[in-house]
């Protein structure tokens, strides 16, 4: 079945658009990492499954996981398979990008049929379309892909934001998802070929959605990077459909701001309520599209 298919009807069956982010912080000075009583394993699993109700797709960041080396990958598979057999989206977010034999690795990696295939990957589209093809290429396997686009983070401008010549790089870029997305559109109406556009910019978020109509966009950017839900709207089509919105440290570690409440119960919490305010955030947003119609 077409991803952006499966995404869309994952969207409507929950009435939700929350991607976990399943980011296990290091343990280092100042940092989260693991909970007291905890595997990493377990703490992953534990979050997914407490989860799972109000969510539609689960991205962990492989860094976290490549960090701590084979135990980090094992924790990796394990979060996959139980997404899976929960029947949640599997979003690889390792975003690879590189000269073409290597992206085809990469691409067999994280969308074949091996130990850490998921539904889909975020890439990074700065070596060019060569880059890009070998993951674009498991799309007609039902696979999705998300480019980077406009991310999040606050220097994204640097690079993104620079001319070239008449427009900022990130439109340009934004202009060939487009184009490699046409191709593998569905029932639907959103193409499996997606982007990465951060809630932090909503402005360029509106823009985005003009030059790519049918994508689906991931928006990274809410909570702790100070996305609001208003923010991630922006990247909704008119009929509201088309984005899906992730949470990562603001839901894995929601508990270290509620005394007495364990990570699982802040985490089931949060994700819940994330849900109900970003509905409520679209809701509001169509209701002064229709009052600007009247």
């Amino acid at each position: 079945m077409n991803f952006a298919d499966r995404l869309a009807q994952a969207s409507r069956a929950k009435d939700s658009v929350v991607v976990l982010g399943i980011d296990p912080q290091l343990d280092a000075p100042g940092a989260p990492g693991i909970p007291p009583g905890y595997s990493l394993a377990r703490f992953c699993c534990e979050i997914v499954e407490a989860c799972a109700r109000s969510a539609i797709a689960v991205k962990p960041q492989l860094a976290f996981y490549e960090a701590r080396g084979l135990e980090g990958m094992r924790a990796f598979c394990e979060v996959v398979k139980l997404a899976r057999r929960l029947g949640l989206i599997t979003i690889a977010d390792a975003k690879r990008g590189d000269i073409g034999t290597t992206s085809a690795a990469y691409a067999e990696a994280f969308l074949g049929d091996g130990d850490f295939n998921c539904d889909s990957v975020t890439v990074n589209p700065y070596q060019g379309s060569d880059a890009l093809m070998p993951f674009i290429a498991k799309v007609k396997n039902g696979r999705g892909v998300f480019v980077l686009v406009k991310t999040s983070n606050p220097s994204s401008g640097e690079f993104q934001d620079l001319n070239a010549p008449s427009r900022p790089i990130w439109e340009s870029v934004a202009a060939r998802v487009n184009g490699w997305g046409g191709d593998f559109i569905g029932a639907s109406g959103l193409s499996s070929v997606g982007a990465v556009v951060g809630a932090t910019y909503p402005v360029q978020a509106r823009r985005a959605r003009e030059l790519m109509p049918a994508a689906t966009i991931l928006v990274p950017g809410y909570g702790v990077q100070g996305g609001t839900a208003t923010d991630a709207v922006a990247s909704a089509r008119a009929d509201g459909t088309g984005f899906i919105v992730n949470a990562s440290r603001s839901l894995m570690y929601a508990y270290q701001k509620k005394e007495s409440v364990k990570p699982v119960e802040a985490a089931s919490e949060y994700a819940e309520a994330m849900r109900v305010e970003i509905n409520a955030a679209l809701a509001a947003r169509n209701a002064e599209a229709l009052a600007r119609t009247a």
